[in-house]
């Protein structure tokens, strides 16, 4: 004990560096949160103080036919943005994998990881006029190509707005998941890849048996991401159609927002919010300790 506070003050100086560091999280990171989780169980309205009702804000959820239907609508977008991410990033991560060409790989890379320096909201934006009913391209160029009975308003439309969603970011192909991906068989020794030639692994064969055991780690990784992100999201969905038309695009985080920011009910927005990290902890949990695998290169 005491060679720890001699060792502590020995270095005294760099953690006076870092407090401002941890300062500023634990006011506006850990302290923020945690009040959040303790208003879930208090009635706090705008204006007024917060009291304390125990589980009634989660009772009030179980009944709450807007959260069901939201829930719904979370489940579709978590597979769909699952199938999104861990599929085709990792068909052009395989591509440029196995280009010949190391200056035309570079190249290809550097095409793709160019719009990660453009702002999420600025494509989602741009999303939007794509999606147009009057000047959006997709329209236009149903129309340009003799199918102008298939144009609509996607977005405003109840059968289309949940699919137009999906359709944003198209061909989905994330430069942090490509990035990951690549760098997962880059790290695949070359000997492993000689034995499978050897062995006659080649084209679809060596991915399977070679290629995706291998990067189990990186898919665990960007599931993880990916439930992280897809449960915390509602700014796309808030900007894109608000939850509309009626409930076809709401989720329980834009359902949270709104119980907060439009109708002020802000214990009720805690505990919405309290069991989104609830979920979003066990999916995680979960995501980690079923992903493990022995085959993993470190």
């Amino acid at each position: 004990m005491k060679g720890s506070i001699q060792l502590l003050w020995r270095h005294r100086a760099s953690y006076l560096f870092l407090l401002p560091t941890f300062l500023f999280l634990a006011v506006f990171n850990y302290i923020p949160a945690f009040s959040g989780l303790t208003h879930a169980f208090t009635e706090w309205e705008t204006g007024g103080q917060a009291h304390w009702i125990g589980l009634g804000n989660f009772q009030k959820m179980a009944g709450d036919e807007f959260l069901r239907l939201g829930l719904i609508n979370q489940v579709v977008l978590l597979v769909a943005n699952l199938i999104k991410t861990l599929v085709f990033p990792l068909i052009a991560a395989e591509m440029l994998f196995h280009l010949r060409s190391k200056r035309l790989q570079y190249a290809l890379r550097t095409g793709l990881l160019i719009p990660m320096v453009v702002p999420g909201m600025v494509g989602v934006l741009l999303w939007g006029f794509i999606y147009d009913p009057n000047i959006g391209l997709l329209n236009n160029l149903l129309t340009g190509i003799g199918l102008k009975s298939l144009t609509r308003a996607w977005l405003g439309d109840w059968h289309t707005a949940l699919p137009a969603v999906i359709g944003v970011g198209f061909p989905w192909i994330s430069g942090l998941a490509l990035l990951i991906y690549l760098a997962g068989l880059i790290a695949i020794p070359q000997d492993v890849l000689d034995s499978s030639a050897v062995d006659g692994a080649s084209g679809l064969r060596r991915i399977w048996s070679v290629d995706l055991p291998l990067i189990r780690g990186q898919m665990r990784l960007l599931a993880a991401l990916t439930i992280i992100g897809t449960l915390q999201d509602f700014g796309s969905l808030l900007v894109l159609t608000g939850g509309g038309p009626g409930l076809a695009t709401h989720v329980p985080a834009l359902h949270m927002y709104y119980q907060a920011f439009r109708f002020g009910h802000y214990g009720y927005a805690s505990a919405i919010g309290f069991v989104l990290f609830l979920t979003i902890l066990a999916f995680t949990l979960t995501n980690m300790r079923l992903g493990r695998s022995t085959v993993e290169l470190g």
